[in-house]
Parts: structure tokens; sequence; C-alpha cells
């Protein structure tokens, strides 16, 4: 019997990246982008920059497969500073705004952006089509724990939620846990400042009887403490306390970091950091935008190169599920 080899047919992944979206030039962020495309053949990344800039790295690009990586130039780009509004109505033909349609047009599988935040989600809405019956996008990302970790939604696309908007928080964020990491009725707990019910503001308490009544695995209140021990697989709050909470935490964990490798100071925070387990905030860079029919990860605007190749590897891990497919069918029955 004549032996034949098996071959085996790799899927690629098209990753489009908004490159001038962030708080420095892009030069890091382009220098780690081609690192991470020499190093991994299974994606093709679709790079959005401006016109300028491109014209600036044409001799370093010259000599790339444009089946592994292409450039695309556009008009504009959108500052930082920039309003959302302004974004929408003047510059839909900028890197972020572009880069976001090609994943609309089903071109791209999934866009990084560690541009403006603000613009991110409103041109998402104006190219992208919402998840189901969800009306308000959230910023998600996952914490570390011990035990398991953590979704902590919304840490900034809605600063202001509503009662209703928390409930669907917690039934996107119980969807996403299950269609990408197989969690079976995930638990659910909204952040407030204790966890008796009388405390808390008229929102986070209406929510609270939503969220009782639903037919979602709902744990109760929870504080800041509860955040890094596993207490729920889904932590809600309104993105204003959440980014500021992520925020926070990441500070905490860097300066950590930086006490721990002072000599003077080694043993002393050394064994803080072993007893926190404390994990570099960088290696989990990028929040998942969701609420809408396509993957949009943003990474810290400030980034450095290991938090960028974080953002891109987390893009090319969710990609490689049906995660949008998934959680339309588990939000119909919740």
């Amino acid at each position: 019997m004549e032996n034949k080899s098996l071959k085996i047919v790799r899927k690629t992944t098209t990753i489009a990246v908004d490159l001038m979206g962030g708080d420095d030039y892009p030069d890091v962020r382009l220098d780690t982008l081609l690192a991470v495309s020499k190093s991994q053949p299974d994606i093709k990344f679709k790079v959005f920059v401006s016109k300028s800039y491109l014209d600036t790295i044409s001799p370093r690009i010259a000599q790339l497969d444009e089946k592994t990586i292409e450039f695309l130039a556009c008009g504009r780009s959108v500052s930082m500073a920039e309003s959302p509004f302004s974004a929408l109505r003047q510059k839909r033909e900028s890197s972020l705004s572009l880069a976001i349609k090609d994943v609309a047009d089903k071109k791209s599988n999934i866009c990084v952006t560690a541009g403006n935040t603000g613009a991110m989600v409103a041109l998402s809405k104006y190219w992208l089509n919402p998840l189901y019956d969800i009306e308000r996008p959230v910023l998600a990302t996952l914490l570390p724990s011990k035990s398991k970790r953590t979704l902590l939604l919304d840490v900034g696309a809605t600063i202001d939620a509503r009662a209703d908007e928390l409930y669907n928080f917690a039934r996107i964020g119980s969807a996403w846990q299950t269609a990408f990491n197989g969690v079976t009725n995930p638990t659910i707990a909204l952040l407030n400042v204790g966890t008796e019910k009388n405390k808390g503001d008229d929102t986070v308490k209406q929510a609270d009887v939503m969220l009782g009544e639903s037919n979602l695995n709902y744990k109760g209140f929870c504080e800041g403490t509860h955040l890094f021990n596993g207490f729920a697989d889904v932590i809600c709050c309104n993105g204003f306390v959440g980014n500021i909470t992520l925020k926070s935490c990441e500070a905490m964990a860097s300066f950590i970091k930086n006490e721990s490798s002072d000599p003077a100071k080694a043993t002393i925070w050394q064994k803080i950091k072993k007893g926190m387990r404390i994990i570099e905030p960088d290696k989990y860079n990028g929040a998942l935008l969701l609420g809408f029919d396509g993957l949009i990860i943003k990474s810290h605007g400030d980034c450095n190169a290991l938090g960028f190749d974080a953002a891109l590897h987390q893009a090319f891990n969710m990609a490689q599920q049906p995660i949008i497919t998934k959680m339309i069918k588990i939000l119909e029955k919740s």
C-alpha cells in the first residue's frame, strides 16, 4: 500500500491594523508588527497608515510580501484628542475608520487599534451592525487571578450606563465567556461600593433587581477586593468606574514591578510581588469591543512593544473561533 503524506492546510487570519492610532509616533508599533509578521506565517496584516507616513517607511517595506503584509494609504488619521463626533463626521477616510470598515466588509477577521477610544466606538457604530438586540457597545478585559480569569466590563465604551445597559453588559459578558472560554453558566456580579443590598446608587440597585429576576447566573454585588480572587466570571460596571479601576490596577502592578527591580528595595518588594501574584500588565494589553457583529481590539494608546505584541496575538487568538455566531445563539436565549 502506497504511503501518502497528509497535506496540512492552514487557515490564514487577516488582521486589520490602524497603525496611526496611539499616543506616540507609529515606529514602535511598526517594528512590533513586522516582528510578529515574520514569526506568524498564518497571519496576514492589512496595515492602514497615513499617506505621509507610508512615504516615510517605503524603503523599509519595499521588499515585503503583500500576501503577508499589505500597507494601505489613507487620507487622514484620528488624533487622540479628537471628539467622536468630529471623527465620525470628518474622518471616515481615516486609518481608524477604514480598518474598522475592512472588518465590516468581511475582508479582515478582526481589527486592532491603539487609537482614540471614543472615535473607535463611534466609527464602529457607523460601519458595524449591533449584535442581536444589544444597543450599547462595551469594552471588556480579562483580569488575572489565582483560579480563573474574570471578564471586567465596561472599561471605557459607555461612561454613564443605565440599569438596563448594565443588565445587557452582563448578558454580553456571559455570552462571551461561554462562546470563547467555554465557561458553562458563567457567574455574574455587579461592582459596587459594598455587597449589601442597600449600598450603591439607584442605577446599580435597579440593575441588581433586573439581574436577580433574570435567568442569568447572578451572584449579587461585589467590591474592588473581589476583582482578582475569582469571585465571578463576569463583573459589570459603567465605563467610568471600569476605566479608572483598570488603570489603577495596572499602575499599581507597574509600581510594584519597578520597585522590585531596585536592588536597594528588591527583597521586600519581591516578596510583595510574589505574594500578590502580580502579572506584567503589558502582557495582557488589549480590551475587546463587544456589542457588534465584528471584532475590534483596543490597545492602550501608550503601549510599548510588549503591549502591542500582546494585542496582536490576542487578536489572532480571538479570530480562530466563530465567537460572534456563538454569542448570537447564546444572546437569543438570555
